[in-house]
């Protein structure tokens, strides 16, 4: 485990402090931004293995160097600590070494993970096997403990989310908190599973965080009584304050769907008192493209940007997500006793390190990775290949509408949210006839087994695609959008004989071809290369009238049943209020 401190290692920090034997690095020259008084300090740091043993002017603190002892030269350099993403998702075509990989550079140095793709799709020991692998990397990986799967599950896969399957994975010392809770209503009903998961993370000192987007201030105060401490679903600051109020440890967002940290933090400037230390920030989940202009570092750049002191801004990755998530003895500071996770910056207002040390090494320099992370291995990904033995047809991507009969349809609102319309279907022989202008859209969950397909028609997506199909889903099963039945099932067969991908077939031209052979999911693409493939498809989508921020989160959230107000499932075509189903799915052969 990361804190894990042999007598050995303890007894040199000893020995190292008390000035008996020479640290193993010195970096010397720096100003040290101490996180806990936030203050700007002209001092030297002296390690011992991992661990920080001095920090102070080098000549008062007893320590004799010798010839085995680094000296690293800060002069001129700011020194933080390493930064903390309170909230990642690390499965949006990328794995979690992938963007550890590209977020280390940046000056990352730890990671709390949503666990849900894997949790949905291994056994329990495979599962625990990642935690096991990528323990101990220069990148410290922690995990969240997911107690709903966000989509709707089909009845041979409620076992996933058994009682006993969740508290394993509660109870591991490297997971820190229950949630995120996309489907809180049960906890509220006072759901004996969903409680008993809530006071045994209480009884494990784990966190709980909420996702609660818009909730009204009682039903906040009731979540809270509840067993939630935190939640990053704030849109304005109104919202901020409110969970402030009710003593939730609120995270700002600024992701690819919800950009929202420069209007949060200009309206908390305007309050008075802002308690600064209940705040953190996160990515959220961001897809690869997000990633070019930064990760921690850029949310940072943003908060400064946006007028918060640089002090406040660095605390919020830092030593505050590290206090409460119960990791301040080890992260957060830069410190005696702590783990020397340390970015090295040219200012205080450029986040972006020059080098990084991670636990005493030099792991990054000048955006460059030195140091080989842990690989998730080979059998790992083998038992998550995604190997479809079915193919569609033309047949497939009809609506059997009775003609003149209106149809429900999915209006979209935003890149993940929508509403429904009733609209009505002009046919011939079985087919949709499209006006030139229309910018309606057929849009057809498929099972990832071939078992059913949902049929749809989505409006506000893009105008005149041909055909467009993606396995990377919140269901896992295939979405497949289009005004074309054949080239919508040329580009679904694509993806099911390659296994996994994202694949846009326009006037008989491929468009777009992205492998995501794990899972049909992930690629296994460097983050760099994905950002390369993904920029002239979002180019060309949007020149279809795409008028989003992210259209994979579009991909992801069509068929995710914790966001408003319909949604393509399993059972057909859902209104999530009161999870009627509007259209049924069809079963196929």
């Amino acid at each position: 485990m990361y804190f894990r401190q042999s007598a050995e290692e303890q007894q040199f920090l000893m020995d190292v402090a008390m000035g008996r034997k020479a640290p193993t690095l010195v970096i010397v020259g720096g100003q040290i931004l101490n996180v806990y008084t936030g203050r700007l300090e002209q001092k030297d740091i002296v390690v011992a293995g991992r661990r920080i043993a001095f920090v102070g002017r080098s000549e008062q603190s007893g320590v004799r160097t010798d010839a085995s002892t680094k000296i690293f030269n800060a002069s001129g350099k700011i020194l933080v600590p390493g930064y903390i993403e309170p909230h990642a998702h690390p499965f949006q075509l990328y794995q979690p070494v992938s963007l550890a990989e590209k977020v280390l550079p940046l000056g990352t140095t730890t990671l709390i993970h949503d666990n849900l793709f894997f949790f949905a799709q291994l056994e329990d020991e495979k599962m625990l096997s990642i935690l096991k692998q990528l323990d101990n990397a220069a990148v410290k990986h922690f995990w969240w403990a997911r107690l709903d799967p966000q989509t709707h599950l089909a009845q041979e896969k409620q076992h996933l989310f058994s009682y006993e399957r969740v508290r394993e994975f509660l109870s591991h010392p490297l997971v820190l908190q229950a949630g995120e809770l996309t489907d809180w209503l049960p906890l509220l009903q006072e759901d004996p599973t969903m409680s008993t998961w809530i006071s045994d993370a209480k009884k494990y000192g784990k966190r709980v965080e909420g996702h609660a987007p818009g909730a009204s201030y009682r039903t906040l105060s009731r979540l809270a009584a509840a067993g939630v401490t935190g939640d990053h679903e704030s849109i304005s600051v109104e919202e901020v304050w409110n969970r402030l109020e009710l003593g939730y440890m609120v995270t700002l967002r600024h992701s690819s769907i919800r950009p929202d940290l420069p209007q949060l933090i200009k309206g908390l400037l305007e309050k008075q008192r802002v308690p600064w230390h209940r705040l953190m920030m996160t990515t959220d989940g961001v897809t690869p493209l997000y990633l070019k202009p930064g990760f921690t570092d850029y949310l940072i750049h943003t908060a400064i940007e946006s007028g918060c002191d640089p002090i406040h801004a660095y605390q919020m990755v830092t030593i505050n997500p590290a206090v409460y998530y119960h990791l301040d003895e080890h992260l957060g500071g830069i410190a005696p006793g702590r783990l020397a996770d340390i970015n090295l910056l040219a200012s205080l207002e450029s986040p972006t390190p020059v080098t990084v040390f991670a636990e005493g090494e030099k792991v990054a320099d000048k955006g460059k990775c030195l140091t080989q992370l842990p690989q998730l291995d080979g059998e790992l990904f083998a038992k998550l290949r995604w190997r479809p033995d079915f193919r569609l047809s033309t047949a497939d991507f009809s609506i059997p509408c009775e003609q003149g009969r209106k149809f429900p349809v999915i209006q979209m609102v935003n890149a993940v949210i929508t509403k429904m319309t009733e609209e009505t279907l002009v046919q011939h022989n079985g087919q949709i006839q499209w006006a030139e202008d229309d910018d309606r859209l057929l849009a057809f969950l498929v099972d990832r087994h071939g078992k059913w397909i949902t049929p749809g028609v989505i409006h506000g997506f893009a105008k005149g695609i041909d055909g467009l199909a993606s396995s990377y889903t919140g269901s896992h099963d295939l979405l497949v959008i289009g005004r074309d039945p054949e080239m919508m099932a040329e580009a679904a067969n694509r993806v099911l004989e390659q296994g996994g991908g994202i694949v846009w077939i326009q006037d008989q031209s491929v468009y777009m071809n992205l492998s995501l052979p794990i899972a049909g999911w992930i690629s296994r693409d460097p983050i760099d290369q994905l950002i390369t493939q993904l920029e002239p498809f979002v180019d060309r989508l949007r020149a279809f009238g795409y008028p989003y921020s992210d259209p994979l989160y579009s991909f992801l959230f069509l068929s995710s049943t914790h966001l408003p107000q319909v949604r393509l499932t399993a059972n057909g075509l859902m209104r999530v209020k009161d999870k009627k189903i509007l259209y049924p799915a069809v079963q196929r052969g």
